[in-house]
């Protein structure tokens, strides 16, 4: 996995990391909904975003191939998770890869997803065959790839997935898969001597709903400390901003194993977990968030949450103050 240089430009670098699927272990599997967790169109960044019809059924169905579907791109500006759409076809096997600032000239970043519908119809639909992977590339030339998220739609193939007709892709069991409940990342290093950032993404009443996010934070002693966060939409913010606990200046005073760092920098690992999410008229608890780390130190690194549980109030994307 290539990562971008931070001196060459600090938002694309953020963007930086392959995600698994959220279900079952090992690589990820085609689904009907996928989920780029950036994209960035700042000056000196290009975004190519790819996604894939893996479906190779060419029997003739009236004047398309059985095989044919519709994806819809759906960009979500980090500010206001106010979107941009557009559709295209696919044919059986067939490959599409677009640049983010062509495609969608109005937002500079922000997320984008893509989802499966029907040629016909224009209904979103079951349509477990896509896949895609995304690039970020900076003036200087340096590039990094990105999977999405992958969600599986829950019906068979060709159902409409908008179950309860609220026109929102639902992550809920019953239109596509969960998303996860918590997420444990595995390390960071300690700032000060390493630069880090994380992208936090609220997908429960994404637009008008403020996320408070828990994190539990460990040392390498197993000295837990505790923080919550806010945001709105999406949010990249320096770990140091979210707390203390976090810095090398504040680690050292710990309880912690002076034989293990990483020549004389701390490290530790923790958890974050969706707290509460409200808007001016209603609230949810245990919302759902998606995260990615990326670190600054003797080059850049990234690293993916592990998950535990699933999450089913999460959904693409409400506008609403009152969560559906």
């Amino acid at each position: 996995m290539k990562l971008l240089p931070k001196m060459a430009f600090t938002a694309a670098a953020l963007c930086g990391m392959s995600f698994s699927a959220l279900a079952g272990a090992g690589a990820p599997e085609a689904g009907s909904l996928l989920l780029f967790p950036c994209f960035d169109s700042n000056r000196g960044s290009t975004t190519i975003l790819t996604v894939t019809n893996t479906n190779s059924d060419f029997t003739q169905v009236g004047q398309l191939y059985a095989g044919t579907v519709d994806v819809e791109f759906v960009y979500i500006n980090k500010n206001d998770c106010q979107e941009f759409n557009r559709t295209r076809r696919l044919t059986p096997n067939d490959t599409l890869s677009v640049l983010a600032k062509n495609d969608n000239p109005n937002q500079r970043e922000g997320y984008c997803y893509v989802f499966a519908k029907s040629p016909l119809s224009g209904a979103a639909i079951s349509w477990n065959h896509l896949i895609g992977i995304s690039q970020v590339d900076s003036a200087v030339g340096a590039s990094v790839d990105i999977n999405p998220y992958v969600f599986k739609a829950i019906g068979a193939q060709g159902v409409a997935t908008d179950v309860n007709s609220d026109g929102l892709r639902n992550l809920d069991g019953v239109e596509y898969e969960g998303s996860p409940d918590r997420l444990l990342v595995p390390r960071f290093l300690a700032q000060g001597p390493a630069d880090s950032t994380l992208v936090l993404i609220n997908l429960t009443g994404a637009a008008r709903f403020t996320a408070v996010v828990d994190f539990l934070i460990y040392n390498d002693n197993e000295e837990v400390f505790s923080a919550q966060y806010d945001f709105k939409c999406w949010k990249k913010v320096d770990l140091d901003q979210i707390s203390g606990s976090f810095r090398q200046d504040f680690l050292v005073t710990t309880n912690h194993n002076v034989l293990e760092s990483v020549n004389g920098t701390e490290t530790g690992w923790f958890r974050l977990n969706g707290n509460l999410a409200y808007s001016t008229a209603d609230s949810e608890t245990n919302p759902a968030i998606l995260a990615a780390l990326f670190e600054d130190y003797i080059g850049n690194t990234g690293e993916l949450p592990f998950t535990s549980g699933t999450q089913t109030n999460g959904e693409l994307v409400s506008q609403s103050v009152f969560h559906p």
